[in-house]
């Protein structure tokens, strides 16, 4: 039991040690709470009622690796289990080399916009330009060898959907320079140069960006409900999205599935010139 002293300004009993080993948290808090109370009453001209704080001990049991499991419920999960692992042993493809991000282009990088542009175009339903990733959406490297469907799920572990914006010319261009200020993000169907903080040469399929027209952006919705740093898709309407109910790791696996084998490949399509950062 913590030794109890009176605290006679305030006519309040509260520990005044408080060994760690077998006290609650509870105690901590609420010995503040009453202090707080305390002092609070300073500038009255009563104390306040005398509290008594006691001991709340706790037990605690340490689980190891060698606590043995339940026949009765491994027996009910063996075959979710065993299903599970046939599932994530599926092999959807091959990696002809290593696949790493990097800034301001990696081959996983370039990998997973592909995929995701070849997918938005499959399932749209309109002609579909572009398309953006957050780099931090895209988790683990991809190693030489098989790739299997426990690794779409490593590399993208996150629930997110697909989503088209329109956007006008001027938009994709404020968007590029969003994109320089990050360094570099995932991004296919159009190329662009960083020159420092600014996106310069933007084109589209080869051509520069016409400010007039509208192009299709393939991306994904927890960038437009408000996630990453670019504000041009958060400014968006509702008339300017598409919402495609398909997440980006299933586009990801079909893209896979479809290709066999895949290349680690850098193409230019995003680079530094002039006063580009490292």
């Amino acid at each position: 039991m913590a030794r109890l002293v009176a605290i006679r300004e305030f006519g309040i009993t509260m520990p005044n040690v408080i060994r760690p080993a077998r006290h609650s948290l509870a105690v901590v808090a609420a010995a503040g709470l009453v202090a707080a109370l305390a002092l609070g009453g300073c500038a009255g001209t009563a104390p306040g009622p005398t509290f008594t704080l006691r001991e709340a001990p706790v037990d605690f049991t340490e689980i190891g690796d060698g606590l043995e499991p339940a026949p009765d419920i491994e027996a009910m999960i063996a075959p979710y289990r065993q299903q599970l692992e046939e599932e994530l042993g599926e092999v959807l493809g091959h990696a002809a080399g290593d696949f790493f991000k990097d800034d301001p282009e990696g081959a996983l990088d370039n990998l997973v916009a592909d995929a995701l542009l070849h997918g938005a175009r499959a399932l749209a339903g309109d002609t579909v330009h572009v398309a953006l990733l957050n780099e931090g959406g895209i988790r683990v490297p991809l190693a030489e060898g098989p790739i299997l469907m426990r690794h779409a799920y490593e590399l993208l572990p996150f629930e997110n959907f697909v989503t088209v914006l329109s956007l006008s010319g001027e938009e994709l261009e404020r968007l590029a320079d969003e994109i320089a200020l990050t360094t570099g993000e995932p991004i296919a169907g159009w190329t662009m140069e960083l020159d420092g903080d600014d996106a310069v040469n933007v084109r589209v399929g080869g051509d520069p960006v016409d400010p007039g027209r509208v192009y299709r952006l393939a991306t994904v919705d927890y960038l437009v409900n408000g996630g990453g740093n670019w504000t041009v898709l958060w400014e968006a309407g509702a008339d300017a999205r598409q919402d495609v109910p398909v997440l980006v790791r299933d586009v990801f696996v079909d893209y896979v599935r479809e290709r066999g084998t895949v290349s680690p490949t850098l193409d230019g399509r995003i680079r530094r010139v002039g006063g580009g950062r490292r």
